[in-house]
This record gives C-alpha cells, sequence and structure tokens, in this order.
C-alpha cells in the first residue's frame, strides 16, 4: 500500500507570514526579532493542527482546514489595509463592522466545502506540501542572501580599513574611555533661539560647568545622518572615503564604513573594547560589539513587544482586537496601539544604562545613537509621554497637525538636554580615569538651520587649544587622537554639504560665514 505524505503545509502557512514580512524589512531590522513570533507562530499552527486532528480523526483534512485557518487568519490587516486605501465600486469595504462579516461567510463557507464536500483531502496534501515550501524558501533564500552579502562587505571593508589605518601609540596609562554620543536632530543653541524661541542656555551653561568644551558656531557635514556620522568615525569626508578605499564598491552603502569604522578598528587595535547600544536601525546597529546592549539583551522570551511583532499582529485578523472600541480589550494591547512604545522604552534604556558603563572592565569605546530629539515627537519635557496622538501620527511620524511641530520638538530637546546632562555628569563621576567624550547632533531641524549641530567635547587635560568655534565634527577624532595618541592629523577645511552633495554656507544670524 502506497504510503500518503504527511501534510506539513499548515507549518509552512504559520512561518510564511513572519517570514515575508522579515526579509521586506531586512535592510531595516535585526534579523533575531524574527525568532520569537517565528517560535510562536509555529506553536501556534502546531498546535491548532494537532487539535483538529483530534476532533477529525484524519491528519490530511486536518491539515487543509489548518490551513484554510491560517490563511484567513493572516490575510486579514492586509485585506483590511488594501479595502482602506482602495474602495471598490465606491465602497469603502476597510472598515471591521463589513470585513469581518465577509469573512465570517469565507469560514463558513471554506469550512463546509471542507468538511462535508471533500470527500479525499489526502490528495490536496502533496500540492499543498509543494506550495508550503514555495512560499517559505523564498523569503529564506532572500533573507540568507542579505545577510551573507552584508557579512561579506562588511568583512572585505574591515579588511581594507585595517590595512589603511595607522597605529595609535597611546601617550598615558590608563587609556581613558571614549564616549561618542550623537543625539539624533539636534540642533544648535542660537538656531533654537531663532526658530523656535527657545533659550537651552542652561545646558551649555551646564556642560561648560562640567568642563566641556562647546563649539557654538558648529555645523553638521551632511544633512543626512549616515554621512554625519560615517565621517568623523572615518577621520574624513564621504567622497574622500570612497576615493582612498576605491577598491570597495561602497556606492550607496557608505554605511558600512559606520559600523567597520577607523576609529573604532584603531582603538580596538590598542587594546579597546566597543560597547554599543541598540539604535534600532540595522544601518547603525553595531551588534558585533564586544558588549552590545538593548532591549532584548537580557535573553528574555517575555520581553516587550517590538515594532516588528507590532507590524505583524497589525497585518493579521489581531488587527480586530487592536482596533477593538472596549477599553478593556484596548488596554491589553497599549504596546501595539501605540506605535512608538519600543522607541520610547529603547531610549529611556540608553538613558538608563549609560551611567552604569563605567563599571565595565576598560579600556571601551562607547558609540552611542541615541534617536531623540528627531521624531517622532513623544517625549515631553519632563519625560513622560504625550497622549495625543497628534503629535507623531502624521506622515513620516511627524505631527498630523503642523502647528504642534514646534512644540513637539522643543519638548523633546528639554527632555534629551536634561537627560543626557545627567547622564555626563555621572559618567565623569564614576569614572575611575577621566574619560574623553565627543557628544554632537547629526544635523539640525528645518529649513536654513538644518545643518547648525550641537558639538561639544571632554577631554581630561581641559586642553583646548585645538578646539574652535566652528569645528566641525568630522575633526572631532582627529583632534582627539592627536591629543592623546600620537597622531598628527592635519584638521580638515569645515565643510557642509546640502542634499545635493553640495557646500552649503551658514545662515545662522550668529555664525554667518564671512
Amino acid at each position: 500500500m502506497k504510503s500518503r505524505p504527511f501534510p506539513f503545509h499548515p507549518l509552512a502557512l504559520a512561518a510564511y507570514p513572519v517570514l515575508s514580512l522579515l526579509a521586506t524589512n531586512i535592510e531595516e531590522v535585526d534579523w533575531r526579532v524574527g525568532l520569537r513570533p517565528l517560535l510562536i507562530a509555529l506553536a501556534a499552527g502546531a498546535l491548532l493542527f494537532i487539535i483538529l486532528r483530534l476532533l477529525l480523526k484524519d491528519w490530511s483534512r486536518a491539515g487543509l482546514v489548518s490551513s484554510y485557518l491560517l490563511v484567513l487568519f493572516f490575510s486579514y490587516g492586509h485585506i483590511y489595509n488594501l479595502l482602506e486605501n482602495h474602495p471598490l465600486f465606491g465602497l469603502n469595504l476597510g472598515r471591521h463592522r463589513y470585513l469581518v462579516v465577509i469573512y465570517a461567510i469565507l469560514l463558513v463557507i471554506g469550512l463546509w466545502l471542507l468538511l462535508r464536500r471533500v470527500k479525499n483531502p489526502s490528495r490536496g496534501t502533496f500540492p499543498f506540501n509543494v506550495v508550503g515550501l514555495v512560499l517559505v524558501a523564498i523569503p529564506l533564500l532572500q533573507i540568507t542572501a542579505s545577510l551573507i552579502q552584508s557579512a561579506a562587505h562588511q568583512r572585505e571593508t574591515a579588511a581594507v580599513v585595517a590595512d589603511s589605518t595607522p597605529t595609535l601609540q597611546p601617550g598615558s596609562q590608563p587609556l581613558p574611555d571614549i564616549y561618542y554620543i550623537i543625539l539624533d536632530g539636534h540642533t544648535r543653541s542660537d538656531a533654537l533661539l531663532n526658530d523656535f524661541a527657545y533659550d537651552n542656555s542652561p545646558f551649555i551653561d551646564d556642560l561648560r560647568s562640567m568642563g566641556f568644551y562647546v563649539a557654538d558656531c558648529s555645523r553638521s557635514n551632511y544633512v543626512y545622518t549616515q554621512g554625519s556620522i560615517t565621517a568623523p568615525l572615518n577621520l574624513d569626508y564621504v567622497d574622500n572615503l570612497r576615493g582612498e578605499l576605491e577598491s570597495l564598491d561602497l556606492g550607496d552603502d557608505i554605511w558600512i564604513l559606520l559600523k567597520q569604522s577607523r576609529v573604532r578598528r584603531m582603538l580596538e587595535e590598542i587594546g579597546y573594547k566597543t560597547v554599543a547600544f541598540d539604535t534600532t536601525y540595522e544601518w547603525s546597529r553595531l551588534s558585533d560589539a564586544a558588549v552590545y546592549l538593548s532591549l532584548g539583551s537580557d535573553s528574555s522570551f517575555l520581553q516587550q513587544i517590538t515594532p516588528f511583532e507590532a507590524m505583524l499582529i497589525k497585518s493579521s485578523a489581531g488587527l480586530i482586537l487592536t482596533d477593538s472600541q472596549s477599553q478593556f480589550i484596548r488596554s491589553h494591547f497599549q504596546e501595539i496601539n501605540f506605535p512608538y512604545s519600543y522607541h520610547v522604552n529603547a531610549q529611556r534604556f540608553i538613558l538608563d544604562q549609560l551611567p552604569t558603563i563605567p563599571d565595565y572592565p576598560g579600556p571601551k569605546f562607547i558609540f552611542v545613537h541615541i534617536l531623540v530629539p528627531h521624531v517622532p515627537f513623544v517625549f515631553k519635557a519632563d519625560g513622560t509621554i504625550w497622549d495625543d496622538p497628534r503629535y507623531y501620527d502624521g506622515e513620516k511620524a511627524m505631527p498630523s497637525d503642523s502647528l504642534l511641530i514646534d512644540e513637539g520638538y522643543v519638548n523633546q530637546v528639554a527632555f534629551i538636554d536634561q537627560a543626557i546632562s545627567d547622564v555626563l555628569r555621572e559618567i565623569i563621576t564614576e569614572s575611575d580615569t577621566p574619560p574623553i567624550i565627543f557628544i554632537h547632533g547629526d544635523h539640525g531641524w528645518i529649513d536654513q538651520n538644518r545643518l547648525s549641530v550641537l558639538n561639544a567635547m571632554y577631554l581630561p587635560d581641559q586642553n583646548y587649544s585645538a578646539l574652535y568655534p566652528t569645528i566641525s565634527p568630522v575633526n572631532g577624532f582627529r583632534v582627539i587622537f592627536n591629543s592623546y595618541f600620537g597622531t598628527d592629523y592635519t584638521l580638515l577645511p569645515d565643510i557642509s554639504y546640502d542634499a545635493d552633495n553640495q557646500p552649503a554656507l551658514e545662515t545662522s544670524p550668529q555664525c554667518l560665514t564671512p
């Protein structure tokens, strides 16, 4: 008697939505964010399959019913969003009151056909198994290819950078910890005053009282984040880096030099350990650091819902619960319905953990990219969260009400200024060896002051003779290495490039270019 194939297609259909979403976003997220939802989906699919097998006494029929139920469940959110944005014949069917009824009808009809009309369910096992394998194989190949290509590119970049990087000669022992902190979107004090009528001079005065040098007229080297961080970490401008490392086909992937930077390589070669925080952006996530800290670094399976998981839930029939009008039900889905819950907790995690870094054995190079005061504008000045979604529910997380833009931005500046000031003071106080701290904004906020940025530095000997008011971030590590590690870098001209990669002039009244 010929044996019948086992119907594993329910497991494939349970895994496919997770793998497909991960493949679509693999350039933006760490692949590991898909592990927990994948395990849950597989476990739920297997449990459903087994229960139906016990009820129906037939693996093949149980497989067909399981797969049908999984298709209905995981397709609901996609169909809802499609109908919401594309009405049919003038009818907006993207409403739960309509779509739930449609899906209920499909459920009843489908179950009736599968349970009553299908006489030989085993005939569908092989083709459905093949479909399941193909569905799973496509995103798996996409994910694998992307990871292999990225890893190979990073290895190649690291090797070329190592060959072209001079060796540092530390002038003193013990070596100081070096903190590189980027406050995303933090503009300069005069721009805050001119554009927003907000005076953050108490924060600047506090930095100076701690011993920081603050470059009052500093400008970002680029209007975009990747360039603004990559250039300082590699001691040169992006175009120059492409020329110097011409053997690398970097193209638009210049961010790889952020992960495998000269600064990091030079410091690690003389004994520094890299400490990095999860930035929530794959392109700036140094997940291969000696110490990598994130909300999930405690390896707890029961950690909070991630943005990836929230997206997955909202693309399924889980959307019915998250959109429920019942306050009792909605209260159990607050983290999913508030799209920036993970963002909020990630920023708080960084601010909470940064003061503990002096306790880690050193010397250490600490890379910190804090996504405040950048959008979304979720923090009030006192660190609590806005309960008015208009501050962050517009396009690209901007306020949907333009009148709230200034208020939202100013509140986030006030929050991060106070928070980072407390953190910096504690780092300096708790460090046995006085640290080096380099902190700046990657770009300013809007219009003419997009390039005006906060830029401050703390040096252990307080000798700031090499610094000047208009110094830009690209020269930050050149100064640090010249002062403490025996290099003789010439400081580069302080140039700012606009979106068209053309030099841009200063327009802020306080620091006009001659």
